[in-house]
């Protein structure tokens, strides 16, 4: 199963996309380190390689971590209070739940072995050093490696300086062997000019080059950009002015912030004016953009005054002779091309901008694109386009934050940010961003009073996601209000949706008195109003209400009208993944098993392709059901195991605190373990949670018989003290199978099986798999003596 693009990038490690150099000796230090200190801070100024130099790190120790090395990048985060959210999107962890997200956070890696990225903290220090605190106190296997410009001044942080690349003293003269700024230089110049090379004749000039940049490796990569059009001495003579007009004439040393900046600087000035501009109108963009983005915020309409203008033409152009000058980074994506600028040069960007007092035009015209991104997503996320629609926003995710946190601080705007935080309510719901989706709402909903059917809309949306997170009983508030607006301003579409949840929130509550009827008359109005997206929503979640008050017909009905009204969009995958599991549900309810089973296979793809982890839990409790009835009980603890690991990622109460959910799993679980004993059933829901999900996902949709070869029949004789799993993995041991290809077998971890193997060797006082084999084999024969009739 090809896991989805749908959801926000995971915190995984990037590849690199150029050659590293040098750091031997801070690497050792690093590594060194992290065998005894938990948290280490590389620290150091900005362009001098801290997070080429931890990544690098991270990939060469991720095997030393069994829960492997995870990557946060904090640079285009600028709001504290959305760091923990931060942090539980690079974890795969979906704010579905009410509980703190932090708390969430920990709760996730309290019994893992983890190597955590923080990058670029220095923005957020404060921030950064209580979550570092709160998660080393409660996961005693995480370790964490965080940069920043200066410490976190947290109890055991160790510091490790990254300083520039190493350069020779002028007079140890230019014949000395190779240095990593000089090696830095000669491969980046190389892919800049095919065919440059560093030779006697030049070595004294690159030398002096990056001994007067002070083996900065971001100025050094800026100053090779300029071999395209300099010669060297011609790149010397020039910097060497800039540093001397810095210095007030005098030839002196530099700081070295100042010297990086100096770089910059001149790559700024050696830019066409048109590069200059776009440079300073692409800092207000937060971490990737795309093309259409730059060409939209930057460009100016054909009408524009002649004076600082940049045509969509412009743009293009100069974008490419910024990403020549490497002053912005291309990244290929599976979304296409996009780009970013590193932190330093954006902030240099910011400062041009402002000075041109071309700031506020420029940041108001990012939030129009976005507004009109958000609005485009609200009109199409329900139809074919919703995985695409998806893919582009998680990538955007960082813009719309900067978007939003934009019109939340200027009261002016606090109705247009309104506006969006609504507008993305199928992006909150979707990716599993429920808190912060709710984050920006209160936000927003306090800032805007405008009595608006978007703020009606804004209520009833915050207590649907209320009522998800298990945080009930508080939003009837909400709701009233938003009765009462509707009814005011004349808003039918919004009192629909209304009344439709104020039965959702009494059924979750256990009061289902009158909550039929409420939906009825909320389908009635909607389907007078033309509502389609209502009707398509209200199929699945009206229809649960109905199978639980054991209107399973009825129930089911509403689940096909639903789906028949998606029919028309056959690659929208999230609404109609919901209304097949509450269809599959209501056909187990009924006793129609099988094609309850046919729902469950089908709706689990569709939340595959989304990555919805609490859908895919929901779908695979269902296939254990299905797994107790056929009597493969592995199978249902593997399931339910896996399930169990996706509840607790995720929500609040597993199975949304159902009685009957509830349930139906205690009675496959009970089957189960009375089948495999305690300890079996527990050793087979361990195994299943510890499953990686795209192999969980294979599982679950493969026939109950591809799982794993059937469990040898038990015996008299030595195995007999054998668990049913150790059965299974003594016979597979008879094969001459090794370990791993029996792990591969069973789709277990191959420790698993080590571990089934010394149990084994333990009960049966063996010391050898060729005595298992030996055994298992002399047992098969023997089945096959015919037994004499009597």
């Amino acid at each position: 199963m090809k896991r989805s693009a749908g959801r926000r990038p995971s915190g995984e490690l990037p590849a690199e996309a150029t050659s590293f150099v040098g750091r031997r000796r801070e690497l050792a230090q690093l590594a060194q380190l992290l065998t005894r200190a938990r948290l280490v801070t590389l620290t150091g100024p900005g362009g001098v390689g801290k997070t080429r130099t931890a990544v690098r790190a991270a990939h060469a120790l991720r095997e030393d971590f069994a829960s492997g090395v995870q990557l946060v990048e904090l640079s285009a985060l600028s709001d504290p209070e959305l760091l923990a959210n931060t942090v539980a999107a690079a974890l795969d962890l979906p704010e579905q739940t009410a509980r703190p997200t932090l708390e969430v956070i920990a709760a996730h890696l309290e019994d893992q072995e983890l190597l955590l990225l923080l990058d670029t903290c220095e923005h957020l220090v404060d921030a950064c050093a209580m979550l570092c605190d709160e998660l080393l106190r409660a996961a005693p296997g995480l370790r964490i490696v965080a940069t920043s410009r200066q410490p976190l001044d947290v109890a055991g942080e160790h510091v490790l300086a990254i300083g520039p690349l190493g350069v020779p003293d002028p007079a140890d003269g230019a014949t000395g062997p190779a240095c990593d700024a000089l090696t830095l230089f000669a491969d980046r110049a190389c892919a800049a000019v095919p065919g440059f090379t560093v030779n006697d004749d030049n070595r004294a000039e690159v030398l002096a080059l990056c001994r007067r940049l002070d083996g900065i490796p971001l100025a050094i990569e800026l100053a090779v950009s300029r071999l395209r059009v300099l010669s060297l001495d011609e790149m010397l003579t020039r910097l060497d002015d800039r540093f001397r007009l810095l210095a007030g004439g005098r030839r002196t040393t530099v700081p070295r912030h100042q010297t990086l900046r100096t770089a910059i600087g001149w790559s700024h000035d050696l830019s066409t004016e048109s590069e200059r501009l776009l440079w300073a109108r692409l800092s207000v963009f937060a971490g990737e953009l795309s093309l259409q983005a730059a060409e939209a915020v930057c460009g100016d309409a054909p009408d524009a005054p002649e004076e600082s203008t940049l045509s969509a033409d412009d743009v293009l152009t100069s974008l490419i002779g910024l990403v020549e000058k490497s002053v912005v980074i291309r990244v290929e994506t599976p979304e296409g091309t996009r780009y970013r600028m590193l932190d330093t040069i954006r902030e240099f960007g910011r400062e041009q901008l402002d000075a041109l007092g071309d700031g506020e035009r420029t940041r108001r015209r990012h939030l129009a694109y976005f507004l009109d991104v958000a609005h485009c997503f609200e009109q199409e996320w329900t139809g074919d386009a919703q995985i695409p629609l998806l893919r582009a926003l998680v990538r955007d995710r960082a813009n719309v934050r900067v978007a939003l946190e934009y019109c939340v601080a200027s009261p002016q705007l606090a109705c247009k940010g309104l506006q969006m935080a609504t507008d993305l309510w199928g992006y909150w719901h979707t990716t599993g961003l429920l808190t912060e989706g709710r984050y920006w709402l209160r936000r927003t909903l306090d800032g805007c009073r405008d009595e608006t059917p978007v703020r009606v809309k804004a209520l009833w949306l915050t207590s649907w996601y209320m009522d998800i997170q298990g945080e009930r009983g508080g939003n009837e508030a909400l709701l009233k209000e938003a009765e009462a607006l509707a009814a005011r301003i004349g808003d039918p579409v919004g009192a629909a949706w209304t009344l439709a949840f104020q039965a959702h929130r009494r059924y979750f509550l256990g009061q289902m008195e009158g909550c039929a009827a409420d939906f009825e008359e909320a389908r009635t109005r909607m389907t007078g109003l033309g509502d389609d997206t209502g009707l398509l929503m209200l199929g699945f979640y009206g229809g649960f209400m109905l199978i639980l008050d054991g209107e399973h017909e009825k129930g089911i009905a509403w689940c096909d009208d639903s789906l028949a009204r998606g029919a028309v969009h056959p690659a929208e995958q999230w609404a109609r993944g919901w209304a097949l599991w509450v269809k599959s549900v209501g056909l187990w309810l009924k006793g129609d098993h099988d094609a309850a089973v046919a729902c469950s296979r089908e709706g689990l793809r569709s939340k595959a392709a989304l990555h919805d982890l609490m859908g895919l839990a929901h779908f695979l409790e269902g296939l254990a059901w299905h797994a107790a009835q056929l009597r493969h009980f592995e199978r249902v603890a593997a399931l339910q195991g896996a399930a169990d690991a996706l509840w607790r990622r995720s929500v609040k109460e597993a199975r949304f605190g159902i009685p009957v959910l509830h349930g139906l799993h205690a009675d496959a679980a009970g089957q189960a373990r009375s089948a495999l004993g305690a300890d079996g059933y527990h050793d087979a829901f361990e195994e299943g949670g510890r499953l990686p999900l795209d192999t969980v996902v294979d599982v679950a949709l493969a026939e109950e018989s591809a799982l794993a070869p059937d469990v040898p029949a038990q015996r008299p004789g030595p195995a007999e003290g054998l668990t049913p799993r150790e059965r299974q993995v003594a016979a597979l041991v008879s094969r001459d199978l090794t370990n791993r290809e029996i792990a591969a077998e069973l789709v277990v971890s191959k420790r698993t099986v080590d571990s089934h193997v010394e149990h084994i060797l333990t009960k049966l006082g063996f010391t050898s798999r060729s005595q298992i084999a030996a055994l298992h084999g002399s047992q098969e024969a023997d089945a096959r003596v015919p037994r004499p009739e009597v």
